[in-house]
């Protein structure tokens, strides 16, 4: 299941019930918003950085975000961690940070779960004009990063998945016009 969903039946994708799904993409590409769509708010399946934010931002949002953020992403990435023990689930990440990546094929592995690629590829004026829609704008220098790493890490997923997540299974590209199409996302 490697290639672009144009290929393949792009109404629903359906993964292995072992199955851990990153979706990916620059920040600003629609990830929270996808997943806000096809899944509920309360599924135990879907793991969004923005959701643990928005349950911290009643305490915290007093201090300026860059206080706090790297305590949220290791928050978050042990929640996911530890999650990956119980069942499928689907993760947002940008995967452009290769430490993170590597993270996930290791814990994968530890608790023998497949992972699967979902890369959502939008351009990066669409994920800029994404990030002014919702309110959070990424500093220029990480967006920059992002941004520099992105068609690399999207040429080698299609190429090889385990090249972008040590031991993933498949690598699935979307545009912005394929994930406004896609229905659902299910474990069978």
């Amino acid at each position: 299941m490697t290639g672009t969903a144009d290929t393949m039946a792009a109404e629903e994708l359906t993964y292995p019930s072992d199955s851990v799904v990153v979706l990916a993409g620059i920040p600003g590409a629609g990830k929270s918003t996808l997943l806000d769509r096809l899944f509920p708010e309360n599924s135990d399946r879907v793991y969004d950085s923005g959701r643990l934010r928005d349950r911290w931002m009643p305490v915290l949002g007093v201090l300026p975000y860059p206080w706090w953020r790297p305590l949220l992403h290791l928050t978050y990435y042990a929640i996911v961690l530890n999650a990956m023990s119980t069942g499928p689930l689907v993760v947002h990440d940008c995967a452009t940070r290769p430490w993170v990546r590597r993270l996930i094929g290791w814990r994968a592995r530890q608790t023998g779960r497949t992972v699967h690629l979902l890369l959502l590829d939008v351009p990066d004026d669409i994920a800029r004009d994404g990030q002014q829609a919702r309110g959070r704008v990424v500093r220029k220098g990480s967006m920059a990063t992002h941004c520099r790493r992105w068609p690399q890490l999207l040429d080698r997923a299609v190429a090889d998945p385990t090249e972008v997540i040590p031991g993933a299974a498949s690598a699935v590209v979307l545009d912005r016009d394929q994930a406004n199409r896609l229905e659902a996302i299910s474990f069978r």
